[in-house]
Order: structure tokens, then C-alpha cells, then sequence
């Protein structure tokens, strides 16, 4: 590869991704663009991290077709439309897939995302050269219409997001999925033969399942973050944190919040840190709640998601795309039910949902989180319907 995206962690902890070369360098645009631009508005690195991902497809593309964009600029062109088409087609596919023959493609939103940071990049290169011109001089307008015309036609060719199928979408787990996941966590399922793995492990889908929480935030959760008096945990945001080792931090999205666990919760997880936590290697060193095995060190984002791939590959006949953020949606499914039991008002149980979930008290992601028992509840609507129709109708 070319051109790669790495990580720089600053001496105040934060996370910088940066464009290289394959020898290291960094690229001074890109880096350029992310300094005044994503870094100046308080991007996440996850954010960034993609925008240079996009850049890095446009400069390969660029690069596969022999074109100098600078130098096009200072001759008062720009982009042409079989260009913009080639850059469209080259960012719906995989990057590790550039320049193949590959039928496989990006999901509609990933290349949509992907077109929108370089549409971005390319109006603020071409601005940043315009600002060198005299407005006035007529090599200023038609290059500026130029531009105009080359980033509107690549806005254009972006997937459209408007329509999406039900089948497309996420939902969460069916009752038969959450029985066979419960069983993993309760041990009649022995997915893995480590013991140490078997423990954390069961014990991060209870996490997941109980509480609704989001990969990073389980993974950023620290022992003083639990109280196990009041039986309640503190989910924080601790972007860029100085004293976490992990390269790639995992944070927290939502507000700040305090959640109550059960009895059941706190025990399993009291008896994870006296007894198998303890036990791994630099465990003692830090104090985040899930370590990996033998290392001791804190749980990476990869060693989460490794989690989710040993339990498909256990052939325990669940749903391929079964993940956190899955069971984060599993969890709105279930408390929808449990608010519909108690007879809550749609207002208070948005209000409630948003407190939990760490959302704004008028966010509107309720409606994400609940495509499942939505459609439940308009198939059991409909059915109902129908048979009182057939009761009124009478026989033909």
C-alpha cells in the first residue's frame, strides 16, 4: 500500500491520526487540512481517522490516473466528470480492494460518509489556492467554476440514503437469538476453553445485555468507576486519557451517566476482578475493568470484537452481524416492552430512554434503537386488524 494512516499519541494524550507515505512521511495537505480544519473543530480521532481514509482512496485514485491536482489548479483546471465518476466508483469499494476487480463494495452509508470527507477536501484545496488569486481576474472565476462544477457532480454521484430496506437496517436480536446468548452468559454454553476468557467474557454480554452500553464505553470502564455499595457504575468520557496505553482508545459517545446494576451484575463482577482479573499478568498496573488474558493489559478494541467472531465461529446459530452496538439495540427492544408494560407515556419513556442511553433529553435516535419492536407491534396491528375485518365482513 502506498499511503497509510497512522497513529500518533501526543505527549497530553490525545490521539492524532496522520496521512504517510509508505516510507513514513507524512503528507503535508492532508496534514495540513487536518490540523485547521477536522482537529480545529474538535473531531474525534475515530472522525479523523476516516476523513484520511477518503483523502488516502482520492490520492490513489488521483495517483492511478497520473493527475497532479496542484498542478491542474495553477493551469486553471480542474477535475473533469469521467474523473469524478472514476473517484465515485473507487470510493465505494474496499481500500484493501483498490484497483482489483472485486465485487465487493461498501455499505451505501460507509461510501456516502466516504464521499462527503473528500468533497470536503477538495472544496478546501481549491479555496485555499483560489485565495492566491484576485477575485476580480477572470482566472479566478473559471477556476472557481470549475471547482464548482467538479465537487457538485461528485455530490451528486452519493449514494442516496433516503430509502433504505427494513432488511437493511439494524435490529435487535429476535427472541430465539437473546435465549441462545443468554445461555453463553449463564454457562450452559461453553464457547471458550480459556478460563480467563470464559470469565470476561460472559461477563461483558451480561454487561452488554443489562446495561445497554456502547463497546467503548464498556471498555473504558474503570474499577473506581464501580461503586459496589450503591450497586451503581459511572459511564465517563475520557477522551485521550493520558494514563490509557492503548493506541486506538476507546470512548465514550454519549453523555456521562450513571447507571444501577443488579446484584446479579455486581457479583459476577466482584468475583471477575478477585479472581481472574488478579490473576493476569500486568492487571494490577491500571485499573480498567477488562484485561486481556495473560498480558493483564487493558482490552483493546480488537480483542472486543474478537469476542462476537468466536461465537459465530462456535456455530451457536446466531445472526452474522451479532455485535455490541447488536445488543445495544436488544436492550431499547426490551426496555420498549418493559415501558409499554408499565403504562408510560410516550414522552416519559423518551425522556427515560435518553437518560440511560446517554442522549440529549430531545434526541430523536430513539426511533434508530427500536426498529424491531416497532415492526412488531405494527405486524401484531395489522393482524388484528385483518381479523376483525374478516369477523365484520362475513363469508363472500
Amino acid at each position: 500500500m502506498k499511503y497509510q494512516v497512522r497513529l500518533l499519541v501526543m505527549s497530553s494524550g490525545e490521539r492524532l491520526p496522520v496521512l504517510c507515505t509508505s516510507d513514513g512521511q507524512p503528507m503535508m495537505e492532508p496534514a495540513l487540512y487536518v490540523l485547521t480544519e477536522l482537529r480545529a473543530q474538535g473531531r474525534s480521532s475515530a472522525t479523523i481517522r476516516h476523513a484520511l481514509e477518503a483523502i488516502m482512496v482520492l490520492q490513489m485514485t488521483l495517483d492511478q490516473q497520473q493527475i497532479d491536482l496542484n498542478a491542474r489548479m495553477r493551469g486553471g483546471k480542474h477535475l473533469q466528470i469521467h474523473e469524478v465518476d472514476l473517484i465515485a466508483r473507487c470510493a465505494n469499494q474496499p481500500i484493501r480492494a483498490f484497483g482489483q476487480d472485486s465485487a465487493r463494495q461498501l455499505s451505501r452509508a460507509s461510501a456516502a460518509n466516504r464521499l462527503h470527507y473528500i468533497h470536503q477536501y477538495l472544496r478546501w484545496q481549491a479555496f485555499g489556492f483560489l485565495m492566491q488569486l484576485d477575485s476580480n481576474e477572470k482566472a479566478y472565476l473559471a477556476l472557481r467554476d470549475r471547482v464548482e462544477k467538479a465537487c457538485s457532480a461528485l455530490k451528486a454521484r452519493s449514494p442516496c440514503l433516503t430509502i433504505r430496506s427494513p432488511r437493511d437496517q439494524r435490529q435487535g436480536l429476535s427472541d430465539q437469538s437473546l435465549a441462545i446468548l443468554e445461555s453463553v452468559v449463564d454457562g450452559a454454553q461453553q464457547v471458550w476453553q480459556n478460563e480467563h476468557a470464559q470469565a470476561r467474557n460472559q461477563l461483558m454480554l451480561r454487561w452488554l445485555m443489562e446495561l445497554g452500553i456502547r463497546r467503548g464505553e464498556l471498555l473504558g470502564v474503570r474499577l473506581c468507576d464501580i461503586d459496589f455499595q450503591k450497586l451503581e457504575v459511572l459511564i465517563a468520557r475520557r477522551a485521550d486519557a493520558k494514563d490509557d496505553p492503548r493506541a486506538q482508545q476507546p470512548n465514550a459517545k454519549t453523555y456521562e451517566r450513571v447507571l444501577d446494576i443488579s446484584e446479579e451484575l455486581a457479583e459476577m463482577t466482584h468475583d471477575y476482578v478477585m479472581w481472574s482479573r488478579a490473576n493476569q499478568g500486568l492487571s494490577r498496573r491500571h485499573d480498567f475493568l477488562f484485561v486481556a488474558g495473560g498480558t493483564g493489559k487493558p482490552l483493546s478494541i480488537a480483542g472486543a470484537n474478537k469476542l462476537f467472531a468466536s461465537m459465530r465461529e462456535a456455530g451457536l446459530n446466531l445472526p452474522e452481524d451479532v455485535t455490541a452496538h447488536i445488543l445495544r439495540h436488544t436492550w431499547n427492544d426490551r426496555f420498549s416492552k418493559q415501558m409499554e408494560r408499565a403504562g408510560m407515556s410516550p414522552e416519559a419513556e423518551q425522556k427515560m430512554r435518553s437518560v440511560l442511553m446517554g442522549w440529549s433529553p430531545t434526541s430523536e435516535t430513539a426511533a434508530t434503537y427500536t426498529r424491531r419492536y416497532v415492526r412488531e407491534r405494527a405486524s401484531q396491528a395489522m393482524k388484528s386488524m385483518q381479523g376483525q375485518l374478516g369477523v365484520s365482513g362475513g363469508k363472500p
